[in-house]
């Protein structure tokens, strides 16, 4: 296994793209991948994790989207196809979509049997600290047939309290690169942002901690070869840092009680409405 850390956020993930660079050869499906093997970053959370790199081109305005889908929670809303064409591709017959993360994270509404795993992981650390039971489980057993386009790519999510710091580690059985890890990162960052937010009532004292990204296989497909190149050569002159703003415990509130009909009142909700 491969764990890479660093001082910032943006020498973590300039050495995973680099690491990634010069993976091993191999061809998935036709098509040529470079694959690097269980490999682990470790970040800050509370710094930047975006990818904003300019070779990258990376668009805030659809990671916010993403999230907001999840946020909604429904499998069925078809509207995530208006920014990425590529959920298309990969809905079931039914209409829905196994890999909208909130349907597992924050409860599907279509779906009453698909608890809160996000309520369950505040209130378990609410009532012990100390706990190792703070877990979402995102891919389920009904994922794994051989016509599904649509295998969930994550394991599951993980928070614990180390001291005074709340730590969080994603598991992933695949993930690329270039377009999965941005999108995945941002929108983990922003849970992770909402348990702490959650527990600071309780917890005064508690900060953000790492977020450990695992993965068992991290690839950058042929056609972004040259990108990967190009985000590696540029380093840390080519990277632009963005605010965004930390949400409140409210605004945790009242995005997840209020879903797709939160009015984007307060610093956070304007931000990530806009």
């Amino acid at each position: 296994m491969i764990t890479i850390r660093g001082t910032s956020n943006v020498v973590v993930m300039l050495q995973m793209y680099a690491c990634v660079a010069e993976g091993r050869e191999v061809e998935a499906r036709g098509a040529k991948t470079r694959n690097i093997r269980d490999l682990a970053i470790v970040l800050n959370s509370n710094h930047s994790v975006l990818t904003s790199f300019e070779a990258r081109k990376m668009s805030l305005a659809y990671a916010k989207r993403e999230w907001l889908w999840y946020l909604g929670a429904d499998p069925y809303d078809s509207s995530i196809e208006r920014h990425a064409t590529a959920w298309a591709k990969i809905k079931q017959p039914d209409g829905s979509y196994f890999s909208n993360y909130g349907q597992y994270i924050f409860g599907s509404p279509t779906n009453l049997d698909m608890a809160s795993q996000f309520e369950f992981v505040v209130d378990t650390l609410h009532t012990d600290r100390d706990t190792r039971r703070a877990s979402m489980v995102l891919l389920r057993p009904e994922h794994l047939f051989e016509s599904n386009p649509d295998v969930v790519c994550t394991y599951a999510i993980n928070f614990g309290i180390e001291g005074d710091r709340l730590d969080m580690t994603v598991m992933m059985r695949s993930n690329d690169v270039i377009f999965g890890f941005t999108n995945d990162a941002f929108c983990f960052w922003q849970l992770h942002t909402f348990v702490h937010a959650m527990l600071s009532d309780r917890y005064p004292d508690l900060q953000l901690g790492t977020y450990t990204h695992f993965t068992n296989s991290m690839h950058v497909y042929e056609r972004h070869y040259d990108m990967i190149k190009r985000i590696v050569d540029g380093g840390h002159k080519a990277y632009t840092h963005c605010a965004v703003p930390t949400p409140t415990r409210q605004e945790v509130v009242d995005l997840y009680v209020k879903r797709g009909d939160y009015d984007g009142s307060g610093a956070y909700g304007t931000w990530l409405k806009t």
